[in-house]
C-alpha cells in the first residue's frame, strides 16, 4: 500500500510539472518559463494575435507565453495572477491610480523600444508625469463603411450626406445616407461630434457636459434623423450596423443605409456582405473640423510582476512583438498598429491591408478618451439618459438638454470624487 501511495504522489508531482504549476509562476516540463498573458480578443482578431504569440513561442527556448483570451479578461486579471495584460487606453488611468500596473518603461528599454517609435496619439495615451504606463499596441476609431452601389463616392460632410439622402429616397423611401443608433455606440457618437467641434470636456477631474456649445453639437445628430432624413428614426442597439446590413424594420419595411459610422470590428462581416462593393473612408466632418473618437489597446505590467527573470521574459516577447515583420500580423486583423515601422510597412501594401491603412489615415484627427478615473463611469449618464433622448426625441428643447448634461456632470463629478487621494 505505502509503494502505490508513493507511486501516485509522483504521478501528481509530474502532472503538476507539465501543467506549469499554475498562472505567472510555472515551468514547462522541458524548463522554459511560462510568462502568462491575458486579453480580450475573442473576436476575428484572436486568431492573427496567437500568430504572434505562437512565432514567439517556436523562436525561444527559454520562455513561452501561456496566452489566454478571455470575453472577461478584466475580472480574470483582477483576480488572477497574470504577467502582461491588454488593457483600453480609456481605462490606464484607472488602473494606474489603483495600483494594478507600473511603469513599464525600463520593460521597454531592455527591448529596445521607445515611446517615440509610436506616433504621437499613441505615446501621449499611455505617457504620465510618472512614467509610462503600457506599450501602445492599436488605435481602432470610429470607421465609415460604404456601399458603392448606393454610394459611389464616401460622403465627406454634412452636406454630403444630405445630398446622397435626397437622391436615395428619389429611389426608395426606405434608403438612407446612414444610421445613428440610439446605444451601443452612443459614447463614440457624443465624443466624435465634441471633437469635430472643438468642445473641451475635461475640467480639474471630472467630464464637464454642462456647455452649450455640447448641447448644439449633439442637436446635429437630432437633425440628422428628425430633420434632414438622413437617418432613420428608432434604430436601436448597434443600430448603425444592423441598418447597413438591412437587418432593422421600421413600419413593416426594411430599411437600408448607404454607409455606416461604426467600430471597425464589424469589418469581417461588413466585407463578406458586400465583397468589391465595400468602400473604407474616414469619418465625415459633421462639425466645423475633422475628428474622430474610437479606443486603443495597450499591453500594460501587472503590479505584481517583481520577478527579473520574469520581466526579462517579458522584454524578450516586446521586442519580438514589435519587430514589423510580426506585427504585421495584428494589421492583417484589421487593426491598426500605432507602431511607426509598422505602420510604414501597412502603408506599403495598402491593398494588402485597407481597413488598417485606412484608419491610420485617421491617426492624425483621433482624439482618445482623457485621463480621467473611471472615465467609463462618468460618462454612463450622459450615454445611457443624455444621448438616447438626443436621437429619440424629435422636440427635444435645448432647455432640457442643457438640464440634462448638468446631471450628467454633476454624476462625472461624484465619480471622480471616489478616486484614491
Amino acid at each position: 500500500m505505502k509503494k502505490l501511495a508513493f507511486f501516485l504522489v509522483i504521478l501528481a508531482v509530474l502532472f503538476l510539472s507539465a501543467c506549469g504549476g499554475g498562472s505567472g509562476s510555472g515551468e514547462t516540463a522541458d524548463g522554459k518559463i511560462e510568462l502568462t498573458y491575458i486579453n480580450g480578443f475573442t473576436g476575428g482578431d484572436g486568431d492573427f494575435m496567437k500568430k504572434i504569440t505562437n512565432g514567439f513561442n517556436e523562436s525561444q527556448d527559454k520562455y513561452v507565453i501561456k496566452e489566454s483570451q478571455e470575453k472577461d479578461h478584466y475580472t480574470k486579471f483582477k483576480t488572477g495572477n497574470y504577467d502582461l495584460v491588454i488593457i483600453h487606453t480609456d481605462l490606464l488611468e484607472t488602473y494606474k491610480q489603483d495600483g494594478m500596473i507600473q511603469d513599464i518603461s525600463s520593460v521597454m528599454e531592455t527591448a529596445g523600444i521607445s515611446p517615440d517609435d509610436f506616433h504621437d496619439k499613441a505615446k501621449e495615451q499611455v505617457t504620465f508625469d510618472d512614467g509610462v504606463f503600457a506599450v501602445p499596441l492599436d488605435i481602432h476609431p470610429m470607421t465609415m463603411f460604404y456601399n458603392k452601389k448606393l454610394a459611389p463616392e464616401a460622403p465627406q460632410n454634412y452636406e454630403d450626406f444630405v445630398s446622397l439622402t435626397q437622391s436615395l429616397q428619389q429611389q426608395d423611401p426606405n434608403l438612407f445616407a446612414t444610421g445613428v443608433p440610439s446605444a451601443g455606440l452612443g459614447e463614440w457618437f457624443i465624443m466624435t461630434v465634441a471633437a469635430q467641434n472643438g468642445i473641451d470636456l475635461v475640467e480639474d477631474n471630472y467630464m464637464n457636459f454642462a456647455q452649450e456649445e455640447l448641447a448644439d453639437a449633439l442637436m446635429i445628430y437630432n437633425n440628422m434623423i428628425f430633420k434632414d432624413k438622413i437617418s432613420p428614426e428608432g434604430l436601436g442597439l448597434d443600430g448603425e450596423f444592423q441598418a447597413f446590413m438591412k437587418q432593422v424594420d421600421e413600419g413593416g419595411s426594411a430599411v437600408q443605409t448607404a454607409t455606416a459610422l461604426t467600430g471597425p470590428w464589424y469589418y469581417q462581416a461588413v466585407k463578406e456582405a458586400y465583397g468589391d462593393d465595400l468602400g473604407i473612408a474616414s469619418v465625415p466632418v459633421i462639425g466645423e473640423q475633422p475628428g474622430v473618437y474610437g479606443a486603443g489597446h495597450t499591453l500594460a505590467l501587472p503590479s505584481s510582476v517583481t520577478d527579473e527573470e520574469r520581466i526579462a521574459g517579458i522584454a524578450e516577447f516586446l521586442k519580438y512583438m514589435y519587430t514589423p515583420e510580426n506585427l504585421i500580423n495584428w494589421a492583417d486583423s484589421g487593426q491598426a498598429p500605432t507602431h511607426m515601422p509598422t505602420m510604414e510597412l501597412v502603408e506599403s501594401d495598402a491593398a494588402k491591408y485597407p481597413l488598417s491603412a485606412q484608419n491610420i489615415k485617421q491617426f492624425d484627427s483621433f482624439e482618445g478618451a482623457p485621463k480621467l478615473y473611471q472615465y467609463r463611469e462618468q460618462v454612463r449618464y450622459v450615454v445611457e439618459n443624455v444621448y438616447p433622448k438626443v436621437v429619440g426625441e424629435a422636440n427635444i428643447s435645448k432647455e432640457t438638454l442643457m438640464s440634462e448634461l448638468e446631471k450628467a456632470t454633476e454624476q462625472a463629478k461624484q465619480v471622480a470624487e471616489t478616486a484614491p487621494q
